[in-house]
């Protein structure tokens, strides 16, 4: 079979020649109709994850949209390494596969359900949001950061700050429930003047897929300065580190405010609870509740458009 091979760590992948996956106990083969291209492939394929690959060939792709043998739709999450979701064909355990609902087009269902689970599995799991609480999303002009925005609200979030330096895109977060916009591509204490404008009303949970010098930023405006002064509780949910993988936390930070700061990712939430999140998500999306925009891409033209720029979440099609 065709799939996207890599061959070390840090390399492109190659549209190349593959052996075919043999279905083992409990598992079945999944013919893939689509596959997102995601920053956790890249991250993983570079070798700069905590869960990289190790050994090598690889087929890359953590998760796509096929058919079983008996003609059902599922989205696969999972795959049995080396047989990942870029390819024509993927294995994977059979209680990784979760039928896809009517209306709901193969690359939408592709691309959206993990980019949704960095926002929901918080939000539900992780530090459950209570209703009327205010969210503040760090990088919502991103595709995960927009679907971010609309669970929040989806979720029962009585106030949402979308907080990103893409002007167009953010001007479009309003529609999809944003409250507050906050453009943040100011240096230094700017940022912190900025944040600090934003969060002067409070701010319950903090959704960052940002980290590095912007949360840091955040976390000086959030800094209390009155030894008298009623804590807030902000939770602050580390997802991702799109502006760096490091950040300066003092103690004092922690000693004079109510920030507590969670991280949510594999390893970190239960299977049960991402069990449990797939099929709501897909139907979330089935009745329009959930949006995103797609570019689908022959998985045949891998190489150059691992790294092309898009503001459309990638699928490639086998």
């Amino acid at each position: 079979m065709k799939a996207a091979v890599l061959h070390q760590a840090g390399a492109l992948p190659r549209f190349e020649e593959f052996g075919d996956p043999v279905a083992g106990e409990d598992e079945v083969v999944v013919k893939v109709s689509a596959a997102s291209l995601k920053p956790i492939d890249r991250a993983m394929a570079s070798g700069g994850h905590y869960a990289s690959f190790r050994e090598f060939p690889v087929v890359c792709g953590i998760d796509g949209v096929g058919t079983l043998t008996d003609g059902t739709r599922v989205f696969v999450a999972g795959p049995r390494k080396p047989f990942g979701t870029m390819a024509e064909r993927s294995v994977a355990r059979r209680m990784l596969c979760f039928p896809v609902p009517e209306g709901l087009d193969d690359a939408t269902a592709a691309a959206l359900v993990n980019p949704a689970g960095s926002s929901w599995l918080p939000l539900k799991h992780r530090t459950p949001l209570r209703p009327g609480e205010t969210v503040l999303v760090m990088g919502a002009t991103g595709t995960a950061g927009k679907l971010a925005v609309q669970i929040a609200k989806l979720l029962g979030a009585g106030r949402v700050i979308a907080a990103g330096r893409n002007s167009k895109a953010l001007a479009s977060l309003k529609a999809l429930g944003a409250d507050v916009t906050v453009k943040i591509d100011e240096p230094g204490e700017d940022l912190v003047q900025t944040f600090a404008s934003a969060v002067k009303d409070g701010v319950d949970v903090v959704l960052d897929y940002l980290w590095g010098k912007p949360t840091e930023a955040l976390v000086a405006a959030l800094t209390g300065h009155d030894f008298m002064a009623q804590p807030r509780i902000t939770r602050l949910v580390e997802i991702g580190e799109s502006a760096g993988p490091t950040i300066s936390l003092s103690g004092g930070a922690l000693r004079s405010s109510g920030l507590e700061i969670y991280g949510s990712g594999g390893g970190s939430v239960p299977w049960k609870a991402i069990l449990e999140a797939v099929p709501q998500i897909l139907q979330h999306a089935a009745r329009g509740e959930l949006k995103l925009e797609t570019k689908r891409v022959p998985l045949s033209e891998v190489e150059s458009a691992w790294n092309a720029k898009s503001d459309d979440r990638v699928v490639f099609v086998p």
